[in-house]
């Protein structure tokens, strides 16, 4: 094992003797594909902000999809649910490109 790693898991060590940090339950699995399906130049940025529970816009234009898609179990006027469709086809039309954009870099 290299001085880093060593130097690594002594202060993963300390912060989890300290309370700073709670390590996953035994056995968890660590899913690591959309790790991987995010540009290598992007990863660090998107981890920070996800460990401060900040979330990618594109994922803010996801649960608007689907808060509007709950809603639209209750309405009861055509009109209203004519309208929330085409809300719920532009925001899920916005993800998509957004997508795009980043898988062309």
């Amino acid at each position: 094992m290299s001085e880093l790693s060593r130097l690594g898991e002594r202060l993963i060590d300390e912060a989890i003797a300290a309370g700073e940090l709670t390590p996953p339950p035994p056995g968890t699995e660590v899913d690591l594909e959309n790790y991987f399906k995010t540009p290598a130049e992007w990863r660090a940025g998107f981890a920070m902000l996800r460990g401060h529970d900040f979330l990618p816009p594109e994922v803010e234009l996801l649960k608007q999809a689907e808060t509007l898609e709950k809603e639209l179990a209750g309405c009861s006027g055509a009109e209203e649910r004519i309208r929330q469709r085409n809300r719920i086809s532009e925001l899920r039309a916005q993800f998509q490109m957004a997508l795009e954009r980043m898988r062309r870099g």
